[in-house]
């Protein structure tokens, strides 16, 4: 059973969420941070095959991004300031949501490509949950975090920081498309039906402003701190799942250097598992049957 509705913020953002609980009463909640140019329901088909398995599913739509956004017109902008921490915050008070729901039930957060860097910043900053899963995430140097940051503070200084950055999308995003010849997007998955579907969807793909660029920019620079890293619980579980034709993860060595950088830090149990031909869209996969049982594997595994 599917549900919508809608929280408010302290700085007064009307963010949608979505519920999919099972008949049976569940035994634990997953909940979805989704990935940049896209939105939660998308995971819908995923949170159904949990919810027969009695595990609940929330997912909040992020700042700028599907009925948060609620048109197209607003899409790709978080905040004017502090848009990275916000989205963190928002995921929190869903959290609350959740405990408030179930109090008594494990809870998993599942953060998918950008969603994945906003995980890996709520555990810098928050104890509340009972396991990660990191889909799609990546390893960024240093140095070109902060070029790019760089980079989007001039441009600050002569465009409009709420419209779409063609420029920064084409930095981040043209070399993929490159790497395949299956066509526009199909770097997302080899399910060709998924990726005509992206395409055609108006909250799909669309270029994000420059001020969510830079947003995602500290967020990069922010989890790849040790002094931030070193707050993350050492006994939380945590899986990272990639595939091995994933360009934004370096095609596997990207998630790698993520789990030995947890190992570092001490994290007692970190898990890293790169899918054989699989590309970013991990739970969009022609495969993707396997990975859903690898995954309510783990989940049940960890509750």
């Amino acid at each position: 059973m599917k549900k919508t509705d809608y929280f408010l913020t302290d700085d007064e953002a009307k963010i949608a969420f979505f519920s999919w609980l099972p008949e049976e009463e569940p035994i634990a909640v997953l909940q979805i941070s989704h990935g940049m140019m896209e939105y939660a329901e998308r995971y819908e088909d995923f949170a159904e095959f949990l919810n027969k398995n009695r595990i609940a599913v929330y997912a909040n739509d992020h700042r700028g991004h599907g009925k948060t956004a609620g048109s197209v017109e607003n899409l790709g902008y978080f905040a004017p300031k502090n848009g990275w921490i916000k989205v963190v915050t928002d995921m929190r008070m869903l959290t609350g949501i959740i405990r408030k729901d179930y109090p008594k039930l494990p809870v998993i957060l599942l953060g998918h490509s950008m969603g994945s860097f906003l995980a890996r910043t709520y555990i810098t900053l928050y104890d509340d949950i009972n396991g990660v899963i990191l889909s799609g995430t990546a390893a960024y140097p240093k140095t070109l975090v902060a070029a790019s940051r760089a980079m989007a503070f001039i441009q600050k200084l002569s465009h409009n920081e709420k419209g779409p950055s063609h420029f920064l999308h084409k930095m981040a995003f043209d070399s993929f498309d490159k790497l395949f010849e299956d066509g526009e997007s199909a770097w997302l998955s080899r399910d060709k039906k998924v990726v005509k579907r992206y395409i055609q969807d108006p909250y799909c793909g669309f270029v994000c402003s420059l001020s969510m660029y830079a947003d995602l920019f500290f967020g990069l620079n922010y989890i790849s701190r040790k002094e931030h890293n070193q707050w993350i619980r050492f006994t939380l579980p945590v899986y990272i799942i990639s595939g091995s034709e994933d360009p934004l993860g370096d095609h596997g060595k990207g998630p790698k250097k993520i789990g030995q950088m947890y190992r570092k830090h001490q994290l007692e149990e970190v898990t890293v598992n790169i899918v054989e031909n699989a590309r970013h869209e991990i739970l969009n996969e022609t495969n993707r049957q396997v990975v859903y049982d690898d995954l309510l594997e783990w989940i049940t595994y960890h509750i």
